[in-house]
C-alpha cells in the first residue's frame, strides 16, 4: 500500500493556492433541483427491530462507515473488505492499514497552514460543485445530457413522469425495500434473518480491526477538509471536464458553461417540488414496508475507529496523486525509515 508523501502534498498546495476566484461566474442552482434528482436516501431505520431512535441512527452510520470503507479499500488497494476480515487476508489488510495510517499521521501537519485556503476553497467552489453534481445526476438518474439540445423539456417531462409515480405509496414502498435490499447485497447481505445475523457478526469484526488498528493522530479535520476539496475537484472534472488546477482553468470553464442551459434550471423548481413532496409522503408507506429484521449487533458496534480509517482511506482515493511507495520521492521519508528498522 502507498503512504501519503509530503513530498506530492508540498508540490500539490501552491496549485491549491493558485486556484482562481469564481466570483459570478456561476449562477446559483435552484436550491431543491440537486436533492430532487438525486436518489431518495435510503430507509435504513425500520429494518431495526427496535423501536429506539438512536439504534437505528447508529444503524444508518455503521453501515454508511462499512459502505464507505468497503468501496475505499477496494479502490485504494485492490483488497476485498468484506473477504479480508478475518485469515491471512486480514493481516495484508491491517499491515496496509498501519502503514497508510502512519504515514498520514507523519505528514499531514503540513497542512495546518492551509487551513484557510482549504476552507475558502470549499466555500467558493460549492456552486460549481452543485452544478457539476446536477449535470452527474441527470445522466445518471434520467439518461439526459444536459448539454444536448432539448435537454430542459425532456427533463421536465421525466420529472414530472417521476413525481407522478412517486405519488402511488404502493409502488414506492417496493422500490425504496428494493433499494433496501440492494444496499445489504452491496455489501454481500441478504435482506433476511441470516443475512441480518451475519451483517451483525462482520460490523463486530470490521470494528476490531478498527479497534486494533493504529490510531489516527493527525488532524482529522485537516483531512476532512483536504479530502473534500480533492473528492470537489475530481467531480468538477469527471463532470465538467475542466481541471481546476490547470493554469487555463477559467477559461475552460466559461467554454464549458457556455453548453449548459443554466438560464433555464430555475424552470425545473416546480418538478423539484412536485418531487419532493411525493418522495417525503411515500416514505411512510416505504418504511411499513420494511422487513423488521433484528440488526441490534450491527447498530451496537462501536465503529467510530473504523470510522477513521475510513477518512483515512477516502483521504487516500480522492487524493491518490498523494500516494507514493515509501522512499520512491527521492526525499525523506519517516515512513520508509520505520520500515528499514523492523
Amino acid at each position: 500500500m502507498p503512504c501519503f508523501c509530503s513530498a506530492q502534498l508540498s508540490s500539490l498546495l501552491p496549485k491549491l493556492s493558485g486556484i482562481p476566484s469564481l466570483a459570478g461566474l456561476v449562477p446559483p442552482i435552484p436550491p431543491l433541483l440537486l436533492p430532487a434528482i438525486s436518489p431518495p436516501p435510503l430507509p435504513v431505520g425500520p429494518a431495526v427491530a427496535t423501536a429506539s431512535a438512536s439504534a437505528n441512527a447508529a444503524l444508518a452510520a455503521n453501515l454508511a462507515v462499512m459502505a464507505s470503507l468497503k468501496a475505499d479499500v477496494h479502490a485504494a488497494m485492490g483488497m476485498n473488505l468484506m473477504a479480508s476480515l478475518s485469515g491471512p487476508p486480514l493481516a495484508s489488510l491491517q499491515a496496509s492499514f498501519a502503514q497508510t495510517v502512519g504515514s498520514m499521521n507523519a505528514h499531514t501537519a503540513v497542512l495546518l497552514p492551509y487551513q484557510d485556503l482549504l476552507s475558502r476553497l470549499l466555500q467558493e467552489l460549492a456552486n460549481l460543485m452543485r452544478l457539476a453534481g446536477l449535470v452527474t445526476a441527470v445522466q445518471a438518474r434520467f439518461g439526459i445530457n444536459l448539454r444536448a439540445a432539448g435537454a430542459i423539456p425532456l427533463l421536465q417531462a421525466r420529472m414530472t413522469a417521476l413525481a407522478r409515480a412517486q405519488a402511488s405509496a404502493r409502488a414506492t414502498a417496493t422500490a425504496h425495500a428494493s433499494a433496501m435490499a440492494s444496499m445489504m447485497a452491496a455489501l454481500g447481505f441478504a435482506l433476511t434473518p441470516a443475512g441480518a445475523s451475519a451483517l451483525g457478526v462482520s460490523m463486530q469484526a470490521l470494528a476490531r480491526v478498527g479497534m486494533t488498528a493504529p490510531p489516527l493522530t493527525a488532524n482529522l479535520g485537516l483531512m476532512s477538509l483536504l479530502s473534500a476539496l480533492m473528492a470537489m475537484l475530481q467531480a468538477i472534472r469527471n463532470a465538467l471536464g475542466v481541471n481546476m488546477l490547470a493554469a487555463n482553468a477559467v477559461a475552460t470553464l466559461r467554454a464549458t458553461l457556455g453548453t449548459l442551459p443554466l438560464g433555464a434550471l430555475a424552470s425545473l423548481q416546480a418538478q423539484a417540488s412536485a418531487m419532493a413532496s411525493a418522495t417525503a409522503s411515500a416514505s411512510a408507506s416505504a418504511s411499513a414496508s420494511m422487513p423488521a429484521l433484528n440488526l441490534r449487533a450491527a447498530a451496537r458496534a462501536n465503529m467510530l475507529p473504523a470510522s477513521r480509517l475510513a477518512l483515512a482511506m477516502r483521504l487516500a482515493v480522492h487524493a491518490n496523486m498523494l500516494m507514493l511507495p515509501a522512499g520512491q520521492c527521492g526525499k525523506p521519508c519517516p515512513v520508509a525509515a520505520v520500515k528499514t528498522f523492523t
